[in-house]
């Protein structure tokens, strides 16, 4: 984004909400959220080693050995620890940076005399650049990991899985930028018409008000179906590199059956990273909307929102 930061308007009133960045956020509470970041990337090192602790275990277990079992235990263990205490910190964490954020939001949008309305839409709406760091960064990082980590140790067992499941790249991103695009149309049509729910309640007639949650319903309705859609197409790509991948590695050699059970996994896990993708996309295009919105002076009226 190209709006300046927090830190560039502290004294520059005149200058509207655009200080809301992605940049600007993280800076102010890079602390808290190089704390986190850091023990989701120890949970996520652990996750990725589940496959094959188990696969291992698996092998021990049919040759009467228990070496694999006692790893298991003690990736598992860990695993759960550092998450308990992770999850236990970000609640903790990010609640205090949007209880902050929203206060400076309120008090910026009240010295631009804005419609009470649009104070309460775009305070409510900034939560969404919280959440991208409380949900989505998070869904960044285990996506990376699943996506690249799986295909590193894909690698490990056999390197024509890693041009097997690289070949789900290319439509994924064909099918993303099309998201992207249509994302962005529908959340904009969406963030307009609840601009105008405050004042819609508090004076609209019934007529105006079944009117005004009618039309929020068809952009959502419309959100959703795009990412139906999305998913629909990818999953049927999916569904080939996952049988072509079992396929490669079941017919050569004699793998253990362990070592089968693991990269099932590991094409598994490569899977749901790609599938995370269309929901950051989403939350990308929602984020360019309100980022714009809040740094915009008077946004498009009523006559805009009737487009449905």
């Amino acid at each position: 984004m190209s709006e300046p930061d927090l830190e560039q308007l502290d004294n520059s009133p005149e200058i509207a909400t655009s200080e809301i960045t992605l940049k600007g956020l993280f800076r102010k509470h890079r602390g808290k959220m190089f704390l986190t970041y850091s023990l989701f990337n120890i949970e996520n090192l652990l996750r990725l080693a589940q496959p094959a602790a188990l696969g291992w275990a698996i092998n021990d277990l049919l040759n009467d050995r228990w070496l694999g079992v006692w790893i298991l235990v003690a990736q598992h263990l860990s695993h759960m620890l550092i998450g308990t205490v992770r999850k236990m910190y970000d609640t903790r964490a990010f609640t205090s940076i949007y209880s902050e954020l929203a206060t400076d939001v309120i008090t910026r949008q009240k010295a631009r005399d804005e419609e009470v309305s649009r104070i309460a839409a775009r305070s409510a709406m900034s939560r969404e650049y919280v959440d991208f760091f409380e949900r989505y960064v998070p869904m960044i990082i285990r996506s990376s990991y699943s996506v690249i980590g799986a295909m590193v140790m894909l690698g490990l067992y056999d390197p024509w899985l890693i041009a097997y499941c690289g070949g789900l790249i290319v439509p994924a991103m064909i099918l993303n930028r099309w998201y992207s695009r249509k994302t962005l149309m529908l959340s904009t049509g969406l963030h307009d018409q609840l601009e105008h729910e405050i004042a819609i309640i508090k004076d609209g007639e019934e007529k105006d008000v079944r009117e005004h949650f009618d039309q929020a319903a068809s952009w959502r309705i419309r959100l959703s179906d795009a990412e139906a859609a999305n998913f629909g197409l990818m999953e049927l790509f999916i569904l080939g590199v996952i049988i072509a991948c079992l396929i490669r590695f079941c017919s050569h050699g004699t793998p253990e059956a362990g070592d089968i059970f693991a990269v099932f996994r590991y094409v598994l896990m490569f899977m749901m990273g790609m599938d995370s993708l269309p929901r950051l996309v989403e939350q990308m295009s929602r984020l360019k909307d309100i980022g714009q919105r809040t740094g915009s002076t008077k946004r498009g009226g009523p006559g805009r929102r009737q487009r449905v």
